[in-house]
């Protein structure tokens, strides 16, 4: 049948043979591609920030308490606060009852709390016993080296500064009741840094630093 309208029908032809609607198919295609390539991305980028999440964590030292600061590391000899000295004593006691003593060579002579250097020595090694055996970095081997050189090393000098020492020996008439060496020659320091900073080397001794020098000694070292 021949059509009324006199045209011709095409066979076999495609209905949407717009340009248009070609070219916009093709865009839709490649949007589509972009799109599945960035929804990749994401996950790989999501991926990465929990790996980082995860590594600042560990990073990033946990008090025992969450509600806690971590503890400062406080010198004895150094304190300055009766209050806080007050209750570092107290628990320095508590722990030399708990564990310090309940070791062989852990009883201490009455005036320990009469020498400071003690004090010292017995504080540090609290610390480093709490150290090896709680919070995030304790580990067996921090806890081997307290017992086989920490707490030895503590105990042996202790027992060398102290020897038979007790309380009366404190009293004004005893030979423990005496303070501490002052630091000899502490008006030279300026003059050593200096010619140290100077020169590269210390300066020679002036006569008058000879005798200061030498009653130091007298006083402090030579019996």
């Amino acid at each position: 049948m021949t059509p009324t309208n006199g045209s011709h029908p095409t066979h076999g032809a495609h209905p949407l043979q717009d340009p248009r609607l070609v070219a916009l198919g093709r865009e839709l295609e490649r949007a589509t591609r972009r799109l599945t390539t960035v929804e990749a991305l994401t996950g790989q980028l999501d991926l990465m920030l929990r790996q980082l999440a995860a590594d600042v964590t560990l990073l990033v030292p946990i008090p025992d308490d969450a509600d806690e600061s971590p503890a400062l590391v406080r010198s004895w000899l150094a304190a300055e606060d009766p209050t806080q000295a007050s209750a570092d004593l107290v628990d320095l006691i508590d722990w030399i009852d708990a564990v310090y003593v309940r070791y062989p060579g852990g009883a201490l002579p009455s005036c320990w709390l009469w020498h400071p250097a003690v004090v010292e020595e017995l504080w540090w090694l609290r610390h480093t016993h709490h150290g090896a055996y709680h919070g995030p970095d304790a580990c067996w081997r921090d806890v081997a080296d307290w017992h086989d050189r920490h707490r030895p090393g503590v105990t042996r000098r202790i027992t060398a500064a102290l020897g038979d020492c007790e309380l009366s020996r404190h009293l004004p008439a005893g030979d423990r009741h005496q303070p501490a060496a002052p630091v000899p020659l502490a008006a030279a320091a300026a003059q050593v840094a200096e010619h140290w900073t100077t020169h590269r080397h210390t300066p020679t001794p002036t006569q008058q630093q000879l005798a200061e020098a030498d009653q130091h000694d007298r006083a402090h070292l030579r019996t």
